[in-house]
């Protein structure tokens, strides 16, 4: 039996499972981006790690398919053999997908249709009904090559006319150009970053497990919160289950903001596995997610300095969520911009660059 408050554990499902569908945050953009699936184009998701992207995938394909009567298959280009996920080969991925289409031809009862390897989503054009696919992880094919991920890519966005694909790609210096050209100015291609969620639906998604459990956060601690995490959900859930990760077992009541405030240090995050995954994501976002402009846009930020920044460094930023612009600009999230501090003047060293 767990000795954590229940609440804490409501948390933890969350974190490790995805929120429920009247959870679900950014049901807006899923309806938008479902709407141009329907509408023949295919879909391709953008953000940093640990946005929501994989949860927010999922949501669209089942928008898709309440809005036009389809059926949807969501297939993982990460390869389950190996402990790093890279793919070996293109030829690897296409068998793995043929299997993935072959069972979803079985579910279907079209089991009269065969999957060609080398282009196993175009059987699917046999079907009467619109089809979506779901691909996640497409960062996971810059282990191919990138020769081989764009002819791989093509291959995989050939599609019949019924068929359209959703996918999602991580923010990573080092193939956002080979991403942007392949995919993001690709005809009939759609995309959008996933922003931070909505004051209210922060709300919803700390006070709805709060209310089963006897407890809520007062408005003073839903505004700490919103400031530390910058509305982003897994930093936000991540924070409130180590605030009630803290509360004695039968604790029913009200959270206030110091027990918010308590816990953005180094040293309380460094006591649990939660804590010490909030410092790892912010870290490889720093590090390897960033492009060098928006490294130093981030540092400039947290540490007050002054210097130039190309203003598409800053327009990404902007989409992706982690700055905003008011009289000035600032990084979303003080949990964040102290990290890009600790970085920024060498409280933290990191190794990769």
């Amino acid at each position: 039996m767990s000795e954590l408050h229940p609440l804490a554990d409501s948390y933890l499902d969350l974190i490790y499972d995805g929120p429920t569908a009247e959870l679900r945050a950014r049901k807006d953009l899923d309806d938008e981006l479902a709407a141009q699936l329907t509408a023949g184009n295919h879909v391709c998701i953008r953000g940093f790690w640990r946005i929501g992207k994989t949860t927010m995938l999922k949501a669209v394909l089942q928008r898709a398919c309440e809005r036009s009567g389809g059926a949807a298959l969501f297939f993982d280009l990460r390869d389950p053999e190996r402990d790093d996920g890279l793919p070996q080969s293109a030829e690897a991925v296409l068998e793995r997908l043929t299997k993935k289409v072959t069972e979803f031809l079985g579910r279907v009862g079209a089991t009269e249709l065969k999957a060609d390897p080398k282009a196993p989503l175009a059987v699917l054009g046999e079907l009467a009904a619109p089809i979506f696919v779901g691909l996640d992880e497409l960062l996971s094919l810059h282990a191919l090559g990138a020769e081989k991920m764009v002819t791989l890519l093509d291959a995989l966005l050939s599609t019949p006319k019924n068929v359209r694909v959703a996918m999602v790609v991580h923010r990573h210096r080092d193939v956002d150009a080979l991403f942007e050209t392949a995919l993001i100015q690709r005809p009939g291609m759609a995309s959008a970053f996933v922003p931070p969620i909505s004051d209210d639906e922060l709300v919803a998604l700390v006070n709805g497990p709060g209310l089963a459990a006897g407890v809520t956060f007062s408005n003073e601690a839903l505004g700490a919160l919103a400031e530390i995490s910058g509305n982003r959900p897994w930093e936000l859930l991540s924070f409130c289950f180590l605030a009630a990760s803290k509360l004695p077992k039968g604790f029913t009541g009200e959270i206030g903001p110091d027990a918010i405030d308590a816990l953005v240090n180094l040293d309380e995050l460094a006591e649990s596995d939660e804590g010490r995954a909030l410092v790892d994501n912010a870290l490889r976002t720093l590090v390897t997610a960033m492009t060098p402009a928006e490294k130093t846009l981030c540092e400039l930020l947290a540490v007050g300095g002054e210097g130039e920044v190309p203003e598409d460094a800053i327009a990404a930023l902007e989409a992706a969520g982690l700055v905003t612009a008011g009289e000035s600009y600032e990084l979303n999230g003080a949990f964040f911009a102290g990290m890009v501090s600790a970085v920024a003047s060498g409280a933290i060293k990191v190794a990769v660059e």
